[in-house]
């Protein structure tokens, strides 16, 4: 099959689900434990993208202080826990990323 064909297809099943599930005007309406189930999902994925990339240095598992990409995830996590600020802590975390790279 094309790929185009299939992209289009795939674009639809996705903007078809999210309009079905988001639009106040239909009567389809989620109980509240399938949103709470759902609001795990986004957290979930970032975390299955973000730990091998993490983790993960030339095919091996690397949990040395060399892997400037863990010790970022670290101060990462703790900007995010003080700051309680998505935009700061994106900023902060690629900067310690930036400087932990080119500095040591």
């Amino acid at each position: 099959m094309d790929t185009w064909v299939i992209l289009f297809i795939v674009a639809a099943l996705v903007f078809g689900s999210r309009f079905l599930l988001m639009e106040p005007w239909l009567p389809l309406k989620l109980s509240e434990t399938v949103q709470q189930v759902l609001s795990f999902s986004a957290p979930a994925v970032l975390t299955a993208i973000a730990a091998p990339i993490v983790f993960i240095r030339e095919d091996q598992l690397s949990l040395s202080m060399g892997n400037h990409y863990l010790i970022a995830g670290i101060i990462v996590v703790f900007l995010a826990l003080m700051t309680r600020n998505t935009l700061l802590t994106v900023i902060l975390g690629m900067l310690s990323f930036l400087a932990l790279r080119h500095l040591l």
